[in-house]
């Protein structure tokens, strides 16, 4: 594997090089589903003449073709469509927690096409850079593969050894599987890639902001302001883990009494019934009638509705996702929750909330579309 042109033969190809505004047209298909030649125009603000050499410059590209077409009502003539080919490359993402890595691959529509998982030996970066390497060496076999990124809780405390090894993946591990696969690697907190994820496919539909909740041993938080994932002077932005929610709750490790950590994160959850193991554990003692797990999964859901007015309040957010372990905190429970935000949130107009369906998977699902996302970027992070 010596040359560029020996990397692409084996199915390694990084993502072509666009003109911004060229790029720009070909999100617009991908993110629709499809669009005339003249709503891209339309959309873009450019001439027939400039959209005719950039849609031939995508097709070229094999990553544009023409569809059917669709008789347009305010003209009654019919409009040529174009469609974006969604399994012309792929992008890989690996999820690490604790000494577990899960990977998964996704095409340009976001979809799982391939997945796998392992355990590392050793709390070296290394390791995750070279399990990285053979992953991608094994779906270029298939596949096409434009970028690799790796997540975990780059941004959060208390998950060792995975917060060591992500941190311990620096610039010279990263440049030095570049230059090996030529192919970008990308290293990023998994939350901020979650939060890429669920925003990404909704600025189509104009949603500029976001609040991302998500719920597991530690409690993450993604913010879009703008457009832009708020990342803040140090990284550290959206640190509301510990925000008071509760008077006299319990105690955290850190000292505070009734944050949100305390009452919510599955740790604090496990600890205040004795005898589980697991936040299901508890939401299934409470479907059947106990009293403690009951009382225990109601204040969570609490918490996490007051923990979301006060972000509501704060942002003033198009859309409120819950993700992680969120469905389990509210399944039975989502009156206790909404009860909490309306009692938190300061405005008149309501809260759309999200609840997309969750499982290990999506964590690396996340990870691969935080590749694709900052390989076909035309602004800022997305």
């Amino acid at each position: 594997m010596n040359t560029a042109a020996a990397l692409r033969h084996s199915g390694i190809e990084r993502w072509p090089e666009f003109h911004p505004t060229t790029q720009a047209a070909f999100n617009q298909v991908l993110w629709r589903g499809g669009l005339s030649r003249s709503d891209i125009a339309r959309k873009l603000r450019i001439s027939r003449a400039r959209l005719t050499a950039i849609t031939r410059d995508l097709e070229a590209a094999g990553l544009l073709v023409e569809g059917h077409r669709e008789l347009r009502a305010a003209t009654g003539r019919p409009a040529e469509m174009l469609h974006a080919v969604t399994t012309a490359y792929q992008f890989l993402g690996l999820h690490l927690r604790g000494t577990d890595v899960i990977a998964a691959l996704v095409d340009l529509d976001g979809r799982v096409v391939w997945e796998d998982s392992a355990s590392l030996e050793t709390e070296a970066p290394s390791e995750v850079v070279a399990l990285a390497a053979r992953w991608l060496q094994e779906t270029a076999s298939s596949f096409r593969v434009a970028a690799v990124a790796i997540c975990g809780p780059l941004g959060r405390v208390g998950l060792d050894p995975a917060h060591r090894q992500i941190r311990g993946i620096g610039e010279q591990l990263q440049e030095e599987f570049t230059a090996a696969w030529d192919v970008p690697l990308w290293v990023d907190d998994d939350v901020v890639a979650l939060t890429a994820f669920e925003q990404w496919p909704q600025l189509a539909e104009g949603q500029n902001s976001m609040v991302l909740i998500s719920v597991g041993q530690e409690i993450g938080f993604g913010l879009v302001e703008d457009r832009q994932i708020i990342r803040g002077a140090h990284g550290a932005a959206g640190r509301f883990d510990h925000v008071p929610v509760l008077s006299g709750g319990p105690e955290c490790p850190l000292g505070h009494r009734g944050c949100l950590w305390s009452v919510c994160s599955t740790t604090a959850v496990t600890r205040a019934v004795p005898g589980s193991s697991t936040m299901s554990e508890v939401a299934a003692r409470a479907d059947d009638g106990d009293p403690l797990s009951n009382d225990v999964m109601t204040r969570a859901a609490d918490g996490l509705g007051t923990a979301a007015g006060y972000l509501t309040n704060l942002l003033d957010p198009d859309k409120l996702v819950l993700t992680g372990e969120s469905h389990t905190v509210l399944r039975g429970r989502l009156g206790p929750f909404h009860s909490a935000l309306q009692r938190t949130h300061l405005g008149d107009r309501d809260v759309q909330v999200d609840l997309p369906d969750f499982n290990f998977v999506e964590w690396a699902r996340a990870a691969a579309a935080l590749a694709l996302y900052r390989s076909v970027s035309t602004q800022g992070y997305y």
